[in-house]
């Protein structure tokens, strides 16, 4: 029996071995597992409108701190960040939370400038005036394909977004929505876990997946994220897509796991109690149109927030 098990084992071991190799061709059409909302027409990701962010776009950066091997630089803490671009002409309202944007995988620092910028016009257009900032990390960090390292980059940027929530909030600044697309969503599930090890549950009003790039059982109680979701955040709202092709396809075939962006929690019964999950599969196109002005989902999120 023992060896009968074993010999199992190998043969699955040997079928997602040669699953992962034909997906790669699948992945790397797609921008490099169609992470990144740089993918254009054409990829499986589709794409987010195009739109060129104005110069000094507000960004809080940790862009160049990390090595092409997902290593942070000695000459950086692990909460080390930076502001970047004009944060007072681009003020919004101010009666309004401040809007933090964490891009998905596979950018370059122009692109999750143009990303952030496009979710800010999608918020405009549904009458959401408040302050829209960006975070942008190494998300194009790596050799290959370089998912894993983008999934280790995004993890250690947790800590260092919630410290800018942190400095922020006890700064006297506006209460805090995060959003977090594709693998974006890693950075703000780990800058929760952060604020619930440094026991900060006063500091996020509201965070929002789109697409999450986050397995469909990490959002669950006793799991990975659930207690932090729980804790730190006053709302949480999942926004997923059933057919979301880069979701289906790539992320499957990198963590041999459906996603929270395509399936929705897995165990709804294990859902927090500030979890909910929005499939938007009728009104988002592909994955990298969630926050697209006019194409997205960004009328029910601005709606979560009231």
């Amino acid at each position: 029996m023992l060896q009968r098990s074993t010999s199992c084992d190998e043969s699955d071991r040997r079928t997602r071995r040669s699953f992962l190799k034909v997906s790669t061709g699948i992945v790397t059409a797609a921008a490099g597992i169609g992470m990144g909302d740089s993918a254009r027409a054409g990829d499986i990701g589709g794409d987010d409108g195009d739109y060129t962010a104005p110069p000094s776009f507000p960004e809080i950066s940790t862009r160049d701190q990390f090595t092409d091997d997902g290593e942070l630089k000695d000459e950086y803490s692990e909460t080390e960040y930076e502001t970047v671009g004009d944060w007072e002409s681009s003020r919004g309202d101010d009666d309004q939370a401040i809007v933090v944007f964490v891009h998905g995988w596979s950018l370059d620092e122009a692109d999750a400038t143009d990303a952030a910028y496009t979710c800010e016009v999608g918020l405009d257009e549904n009458e959401y005036e408040g302050f829209t900032v960006g975070f942008t990390w190494d998300a194009d960090q790596g050799e290959g394909i370089g998912w894993e390292t983008g999934v280790d980059i995004a993890t250690q940027n947790g800590p260092k977004l919630t410290q800018w929530v942190i400095d922020h909030v006890d700064g006297g600044g506006l209460p805090v929505r995060l959003i977090g697309h594709s693998l974006g969503a890693r950075v703000v599930v780990e800058a929760l876990t952060s604020l619930k090890g440094r026991e900060r549950d006063d500091a996020v009003t509201s965070a929002t997946l789109l697409g999450g790039a986050i397995g469909e059982t990490a959002v669950e109680t006793d799991e990975a994220y659930g207690d932090a979701i729980e804790y730190a955040a006053a709302s949480f709202d999942n926004f997923h897509k059933d057919d979301d092709l880069v979701l289906s396809l790539a992320f499957s075939a990198a963590k041999w796991a459906e996603a929270v962006g395509e399936e929705g929690i897995k165990n709804p019964s294990d859902a927090p109690g500030n979890y909910t999950d929005h499939e938007v599969t009728a009104t988002v196109e592909d994955h990298n149109s969630y926050y697209e002005p006019g194409e997205g989902c960004m009328p029910a999120v601005v709606e979560t927030f009231q």
